[in-house]
């Protein structure tokens, strides 16, 4: 089984909620084109990062 650290785990989890509110941010301001890669970003980092802690636990 692959060891996974719990602090890698958080700072992917953190990175995603980062990219969701940067995204939910930026989405009031004149450029809308950055929206949604950002938004995908941080939906993909924070599903990572749960799924990483979830392994570190069910060791």
């Amino acid at each position: 089984m692959l060891k996974i650290s719990i602090f890698t785990a958080v700072i992917v989890l953190i990175v995603g909620l980062y990219d969701i509110a940067y995204a939910y941010n930026r989405r009031y301001r004149n450029h809308n084109r950055g929206v949604t890669p950002f938004m995908i970003l941080g939906i993909i980092f924070t599903i990572s990062g749960l799924i990483l802690i979830i392994m570190h636990w069910a060791k």
